[in-house]
């Protein structure tokens, strides 16, 4: 099963890829890219290609389940991925875009039958919980999508409706399905090497994690101005969420990394801030100007979502195969690639949209941005090749750049 986190990586790879496409587009525009294409293209297989199938096939040997069953399943799944990967770029939410993407949903429903049915088979845990509800909580993202069809056949095509429904799936990806998922690794870590928790203080929080989820999505529609009342229920969300993280906190207090890789502590302590300062500015969020001004200015809105997609998720899956020796890092240069491309990038977004601090900038913002994107895509494909290359192949690239 370790080699097939190969697949991952590639769509990883790809995602960033098509992502550093983007960012060039705006240091020199591209006529024949339909930006909005390659954007859908960019966002599916960073989520399912990515994030998604390192969580299938974590939780598929995280818990010894059936290789052959789950790997036919994967397999036909990495075919809709990669027909995606296609039909984005070329239609956008075309019919084919739309057909694959349904059926990935049909088959993510048939892999969370078969692993419930599983799971009630091995005895609880923490863990378990916590990947069930990252589960479920696809399930429940998927609706926004199927609503996408029925809007524009009513002329309801961008409009506030539309919109929504979009927000609706991206909050329950990002605040539901990756944290939770995050979170069902990051607990069977501790399980599998017999490290003392609360038990108790992590349901606590997985719970008010998942009662916080619901009224915090109301935070991602205050640009419609609702009304105030609305403001109050994503703010009151987000004090749960605060609270939930408060008990996680309690848990990681008393947790020792020191048996950690260099590497994965330092990727493993900035995803656990990057979490903190999620949580945070969600609560800030809640604010009338805040929420407008994040809104208007997509910079900060690309900031954010980057924040929660790489800083917290995808810097702990990285972490995490590093210490399950899915990948075996030589040295940290790969790593340094990452986080200096990921926080240079955050940087950039945030100080290039502020008019006092943008007037600082030697280098054009957009220059930046590429600049920094190109050192995480490299950094990415280092991770890439340590999984590709043959050992003694590795070994002797290994010996040279030494």
């Amino acid at each position: 099963m370790q080699s097939w986190f190969r697949i991952p990586f590639i769509f990883f790879f790809i995602a960033a890829c098509i992502g550093l496409l983007l960012r060039w587009h705006f240091v020199s525009p591209m006529d024949w890219l339909q930006f909005p294409y390659w954007l859908h293209a960019h966002s599916h297989i960073m989520f399912l290609g990515w994030i998604f199938n390192t969580l299938f096939l974590a939780y598929v040997s995280n818990y010894s389940l059936s290789k052959r069953r789950y790997g036919t399943l994967f397999i036909i799944i990495q075919v809709l991925l990669g027909g995606m990967l296609i039909s984005f770029p070329l239609q956008g939410y075309g019919v084919v875009s739309i057909i694959l993407s349904f059926s990935h949903t049909v088959l993510v429903g048939v892999f969370c039958w078969w692993i419930f049915r599983d799971f009630r088979k091995i005895e609880k845990s923490t863990s378990i919980w916590f990947a069930k509800m990252s589960l479920i909580l696809f399930l429940l993202s998927a609706l926004g999508p199927f609503t996408l069809g029925p809007l524009v056949a009513n002329g309801l095509g961008q409009t506030k409706w539309y919109y929504f429904s979009i927000y609706y799936y991206l909050h329950f990806q990002y605040n539901g399905v990756f944290i939770f998922g995050v979170l069902s690794l990051f607990f069977h870590f501790l399980e599998e090497r017999k490290v003392q928790f609360n038990v108790s203080t992590a349901r606590k929080s997985g719970l008010l994690l998942m009662i916080a989820i619901f009224p915090t999505y109301f935070l991602s529609t205050l640009w419609a101005k609702p009304g105030f009342v609305f403001n109050i229920i994503g703010c009151m969300g987000a004090f749960i969420q605060l609270l939930s993280l408060y008990y996680f906190i309690k848990i990681i207090s008393v947790v020792k990394f020191s048996k950690m890789h260099r590497a994965t502590k330092t990727l493993v302590m900035l995803a656990f801030l990057a979490f903190i300062l999620k949580s945070v500015l969600q609560l800030i969020s809640a604010h009338p100007q805040i929420a407008k001004l994040a809104f208007e200015v997509r910079p900060f809105t690309i900031a954010y979502l980057h924040l929660v997609m790489i800083g917290v998720v995808t810097l702990f899956l990285l972490a995490w195969c590093v210490e399950k020796k899915v990948v075996v890092l030589k040295f940290s240069f790969p790593v340094t690639l990452i986080i200096i491309g990921f926080l240079g990038s955050e940087l950039t977004m945030i100080l290039g949209s502020i008019p006092f601090t943008s007037t600082l900038f030697v280098i054009q913002s957009s220059v930046l941005l590429f600049t920094f994107s190109l050192l995480l895509t490299v950094g990415i494909g280092f991770f890439l090749y340590y999984l590709l290359l043959p050992s003694d192949a590795r070994r002797a690239i290994d010996q040279a750049m030494r």
